[in-house]
């Protein structure tokens, strides 16, 4: 259930009212202003919204619109509609607007994000070189690489250009960042310490198609997990487990095991295409799409684009898998 407050003048309230029509709802009316609080199922709110953004066209630009989640709400009227949802027991899913605004936040690199990534890196590295299973998972709990993934996929749903760029430079410097952060440690460690060729390493210089199909189910699923309401750090463990490691065996291989570098590298790229397709299939999944219909059109061919060239390059990266390295 969700608590919609609507805000506008007057006179333009005539047209909120037109579309409350069997919705529980309170008016209050100011001297210049009417405000609405209405009561909405999870189901019914994207229609809900789709139909007060058309009534907005023909309001005051200063009108606005707040969505908000009830801890609990106890209503005679809603009794049987509230007993109905809990009964369905379906995980509630966010908004669109909520989804794009949480994307917007993501897409933008920051020098914490980046910190943070710099440390995960250093920690990852560690666990490889001592061949711990759980220093690596550590180092993925606090590499922040789900925020760009599931930018990049509901900015490409919903047709933003801008920001598809932004995620893709965002991914990339993350990326370069623990390839060149492994590299550089690995080297002047490598001046002083005979370092270790361990299984965790050498495990992630063999690409293989399988870890496209992999990398795809992780981003679909991501998605699916995030609109629901899981926390971002926990669904960051998938996508960490699928970039970290590899990028900072390709740091490695290129400081003391130049063979494994090619495959370090394909196998990134694998996951890094395996989850972005499969984010945005996800949110394709979910409809997370823009509202208005002209807006809809320029997504879509937006989406068909990006699709078609993420098919190309995986395409390409299982042709380079299977070569003989």
């Amino acid at each position: 259930m969700k608590r919609v407050i609507i805000i506008c003048r007057t006179e333009d309230s005539p047209n909120i009212t037109s579309r409350l029509k069997d919705l529980t709802y309170m008016k209050s009316e100011y001297e210049k202003l009417t405000r609405f609080s209405i009561l909405v199922t999870d189901e019914a709110l994207d229609d809900f919204i789709s139909g007060i953004q058309q009534s907005l066209k023909f309001m005051d630009k200063s009108t606005i619109v707040e969505v908000f989640s009830p801890d609990f709400v106890i209503s005679p009227d809603l009794s049987e509609t509230i007993q109905k949802e809990r009964g369905k027991r379906k995980p509630e899913r966010s908004p669109v607007e909520k989804l794009i605004a949480s994307a917007e936040d993501s897409a933008l690199i920051s020098w914490d994000t980046l910190a943070l990534a710099a440390i995960a890196s250093l920690v990852a590295l560690i666990g490889l070189f001592l061949n711990n299973v759980g220093i690596i998972i550590g180092a993925m709990l606090l590499a922040p690489l789900i925020g760009p993934i599931y930018a990049f996929a509901i900015t490409t749903t919903t047709g933003n250009r801008r920001l598809v760029v932004s995620c893709l430079q965002t991914i990339l410097i993350f990326l370069m960042a623990i390839v060149v952060i492994a590299f550089v440690t690995t080297f002047l460690l490598s001046l002083t310490f005979d370092l270790p060729l361990t299984s965790e390493i050498l495990s992630r210089t063999v690409p293989a198609p399988i870890y496209i199909i992999m990398a795809i189910l992780l981003g679909f699923a991501i998605i699916l997990a995030l609109s629901t309401g899981i926390p971002e750090s926990v669904a960051g463990v998938a996508v960490a487990a699928a970039l970290l490691p590899p990028a900072a065996v390709v740091g490695i291989s290129l400081a003391i095991h130049t063979p494994g570098a090619f495959g370090a590298l394909i196998l990134t790229l694998e996951n890094v295409a395996g989850l972005m397709a499969g984010s945005v299939v996800g949110a394709m999944a979910l409809q997370v799409t823009p509202r208005s219909y002209r807006e809809k059109m320029n997504a879509r061919t937006m989406l068909y684009r990006i699709l078609w060239m993420l098919i190309v390059l995986i395409i390409l990266l299982v042709f380079l898998s299977i070569l003989p390295l």
